[in-house]
């Protein structure tokens, strides 16, 4: 097997799709998938979307996956896909349910968590902040208030000094521009506001919080073990509507791919507080002239095709956006890359296509470390409920049994043997 991609072997092989030709990756590419706290452990009741789900009266996660009680089980199904690594996120709410209180049991099953991955060789990608917050957070004003800006660094802080001697890649936020952008501009999610001024505090606030979580996290480690630290960052391939204000439309198109896509990335990097680019991405996204940034707009000649959720499936933009991120001169992590839909030959579809994008980046010189699938399971999809089917691992949510889809099978030979066929 290669220890590399050879550029004119890759580029030929995608130029050339009646032949079929392998692609090695890197002999040190990391494969995985991803899960996170609140959409699959269950009876998180101390959250603020436990509240939210009451409020607007929506689908609720409830026991979700189970994977509280079940994540040996899911670990193991993981290793028998021949994953070298699963993304996970602690549930700050479960840990710290009260100011100043933090519950012990809940850091011991984390721990428990962690050595269960490391004893069957899977390393562990923490995410410290997957969207949700303890209710007494919430309650307080969350990320509006830059008062919970100290509170996040007190878990942080304990969470870290507890677990730095088995994790050395930390994700402080999971994708804070869709966070805002859902809980505080278009009202979807909690807190269900629609400020726009709000919203610029609350990113300030949630940027101000990373660089400070970042330092101390440098500080705990103190270079005596390695540690990685990032944010996730949501890109999406941004394009013009191409009906009626073409160029308006281009122009909301730029605007929006730079503030969206590199917009916290450049900022942080200035701030030399990124150890890596941590990226998750899904479709391409049409936009229409609308204020500064533009507004979604839903294209009927996609000659793509869309998933079960209508997005637009382009896996051309992922590679496009890969190299762009070339010139930041840092290692990069898929954190999250995947699709839902119906039909098992789709899942196969998207998968193939996307990971053709990785290999003729990583052949044109991206550095790309590794790649992670959403998700490892089914699971709960916040507004969208259980109805998305993202998981490499069907969950029945009555008996809560696991079956392994016949797509994750593909996936299973592809980091088995380091390569994919083009």
């Amino acid at each position: 097997m290669c220890n590399c991609i050879s550029k004119k072997h890759n580029i030929d092989s995608l130029n050339q799709p009646s032949s079929s030709r392998k692609v090695d990756f890197p002999s040190s590419f990391l494969w995985g998938a991803a899960i996170s706290s609140y959409q699959t452990e269950g009876a998180n009741y101390n959250s603020d979307w436990y509240l939210w789900e009451k409020k607007k009266k929506i689908q609720e996660a409830a026991r979700a996956a189970n994977h509280y009680e079940l994540f040996s089980r899911d670990f193991k199904l993981a290793k028998e896909l021949n994953l070298g690594a699963v993304r996970l996120s602690f549930e700050w709410a479960r840990i710290n349910p009260k100011p100043g209180v933090y519950i012990e049991e809940e850091i011991n099953h984390y721990k428990e968590v962690i050595q269960t991955l490391k004893i069957l060789g899977l390393k562990p990608f923490v995410t410290l902040h997957h969207f949700t917050n303890p209710i007494w957070v919430a309650e307080s004003g969350g990320f509006e208030s830059s008062k919970n800006i100290g509170h996040f660094l007190e878990y942080l802080k304990r969470i870290v000094e507890e677990f730095k001697g088995d994790i050395q890649h930390w994700s402080i936020f999971n994708e804070p521009l869709v966070y805002v952008y859902n809980g505080y501009i278009c009202g979807r999610w909690a807190p269900g506001v629609k400020s726009i001024r709000i919203a610029r505090k609350v990113s300030s606030n949630i940027t101000s919080a990373y660089i400070e979580g970042y330092k101390e996290i440098k500080s705990i480690y103190n270079g005596e073990v390695s540690s990685y630290v990032s944010l996730v960052n949501h890109i999406r391939k941004f394009s013009p509507c191409p009906n009626f204000n073409f160029g308006q439309n281009s122009i909301s198109a730029c605007l929006k791919d730079k503030l969206s896509n590199f917009g916290i990335i450049n900022y942080l990097t200035k701030k030399s507080c990124l150890d890596y680019l941590a990226v998750n991405y899904y479709c391409k996204e049409y936009v229409k002239f609308k204020g500064l940034v533009g507004a979604e707009c839903m294209h009927q000649f996609h000659k793509e095709r869309k998933n079960y959720l209508g997005w637009y499936i382009y896996p051309q933009g992922f590679y496009e956006l890969l190299k762009k991120f070339k010139h930041y001169d840092l290692p990069i992590y898929i954190m999250e890359n995947g699709t839902a839909e119906i039909e098992d030959s789709l899942y196969k579809d998207y998968l193939s296509s996307h990971l053709q994008s990785v290999a003729r980046a990583i052949s044109e010189g991206v550095d790309i470390k590794g790649y992670f699938w959403w998700s490892l399971i089914d699971n709960f999809e916040w507004d969208y409920g259980f109805s998305p089917k993202f998981g490499l691992i069907d969950v029945n949510y009555d008996t809560f049994e696991r079956r392994i889809k016949p797509f994750a099978l593909t996936y299973a030979k592809i980091c088995k043997e380091n390569r994919i066929e083009i």
